[in-house]
């Protein structure tokens, strides 16, 4: 009788007579437990967070000491060396005729090669190399993308995003994607009349075979051959080296036990870009693939650059709170950090987004909330960082590219069209550039 008089008085709500008040009882006080979590606290208070009032403070510093028309990279690595992977290999880059690699993980943003795509021009065209790099076997925006042409059938793709089947077991490869060929399945790709991707020359495949199945490949519509593919429980290479090849055709056999990872079109040297995006992809789910996925086939491309660009598909106009995704992606490039250890990391921050507010677009509330945190993530993790916020233009600079002329951006407010990436892909290789510059004046090259 007592406890139910007790429950019943902790559904009345705070009440005061005169100088009397009553507080709400709360029966269950002393046999609840409470867990303060702290280092969401600490990560939800960015504005506060004396932490974030330095990082902030050296971001001042560094847009102080940086050139006119250069948004410059954010050192947040203890002894400032944290892009000195990837300058030092494109400094030998033409001596020892190597291929130095980037891979750039993303979302929407940057599918169809939209931003990648004149990325990797402009660093082709300084330091050479011939191919677009790595392709999905299977792909959303195949019929929009311009830097390769590309064609399938019959294949079941499995993602970190994708709705999960409890009655198959697949594992995701080192982008996060899976590709399982079925019955007649194909994938055909051409190159396109873009400068230094008209051509394939070398082609390899990425994949785990536990069985017997096996590749054959039809090139230029003429030359068919079939290879098996070796058996391993480790994620293993198939290449093929040719020479001014205009088309592929690739076609599984016996694939029952075949997982595919991606594709590569390359040359042996110069620059490549990576395009690992993934639509609704926010970026916290890359911790989820195992390690030794991701080391074996670091263990084949050896990248020189990992490139983060996620935080779109998380800001929400009235939500100002982003530190459990912080703390998720704090998890994400520590993971990266130990299974590319070879690598510089660079995190690029959320780009502008607007929405309609009053009849008016404007920045999203959020956005500027969401590039504090991520600049709060780099620096907790001793990485690089580039503000494409600011490279933008900053507050309604989304406004200006989409209803400029010529526009530069969709009209969903959000997305970039190829023009306004090739504008802000060409401020990004100005600031990798002027890292370069840098580190040759200190070594004198």
């Amino acid at each position: 009788m007592v406890i139910g008089f007790l429950l019943m008085l902790s559904w009345v709500k705070p009440f005061a007579i005169g100088a009397l008040r009553v507080k709400k009882v709360d029966p269950l006080a002393d046999v609840r437990l409470t867990v303060p979590d702290t280092a969401f606290a600490e990560l939800d208070s960015l504005q506060r967070d004396s932490t974030f009032q330095k990082v902030d403070s050296l971001a001042k510093v560094v847009r102080r000491g940086c050139p006119i028309g250069i948004t410059c990279i954010e050192d947040y690595s203890p002894d400032s060396t944290g892009i000195r992977n990837f300058v030092r290999a494109l400094s030998h880059i033409k001596d020892q005729h190597n291929a130095v690699r980037i891979a750039f993980y993303g979302d929407s943003f940057i599918e169809g090669d939209v931003f990648c795509g004149s990325l990797r021009d402009t660093l082709q065209s300084v330091f050479g190399g011939e191919g677009v790099g790595y392709v999905p076997l299977t792909s959303e925006v195949a019929g929009f993308r311009t830097t390769i042409k590309h064609q399938f059938e019959n294949w079941k793709t499995y993602s970190l995003i994708s709705k999960k089947d409890s009655t198959v077991t697949v594992e995701l490869g080192p982008v996060g994607f899976s590709f399982v060929p079925q019955e007649e399945n194909w994938v055909e790709y051409k190159p396109t009349h873009h400068r230094f991707l008209k051509t394939f020359n070398t082609i390899k495949l990425y994949y785990k075979n536990q069985g017997h199945a096996s590749v054959e490949y039809t090139l230029n519509d003429t030359i068919t051959s079939t290879e098996e593919l070796k058996t391993s429980n480790k994620l293993q290479e198939w290449t093929h080296k040719g020479k001014n090849i205009e088309a592929v055709r690739l076609a599984f056999l016996q694939p029952d036990s075949l997982n595919l990872f991606g594709a590569s079109f390359e040359s042996r040297s110069g620059v490549y870009v990576d395009n690992f995006s993934m639509r609704g992809n926010s970026g916290i789910g890359l911790y989820k693939i195992d390690e030794n996925m991701y080391k074996d086939f670091n263990r084949y491309r050896d990248y020189k650059l990992i490139i983060l660009q996620y935080g779109l598909n998380v800001v929400l106009e009235d939500s100002m709170n982003y530190g459990r995704y912080a703390h998720g992606m704090i998890k994400v490039v520590n993971k990266l950090k130990s299974v590319y250890p070879k690598a510089s990391i660079l995190l690029m921050s959320v780009s502008d987004r607007s929405s309609n507010t009053s009849g008016e677009y404007k920045t999203m509330k959020a956005i500027p909330i969401m590039r504090n945190a991520q600049r709060l993530v780099a620096e907790r993790t001793g990485i690089v960082f580039w503000d494409l916020y600011e490279a933008m233009g900053g507050e309604n600079s989304m406004v200006k590219m989409t209803e400029g002329k010529p526009a530069l951006a969709a009209k969903d407010y959000t997305h970039l069209n190829f023009k306004g990436g090739r504008r802000l892909s060409g401020r990004m290789a100005k600031s990798l550039l002027y890292e370069l510059e840098k580190y040759n004046k200190r070594h004198r090259k």
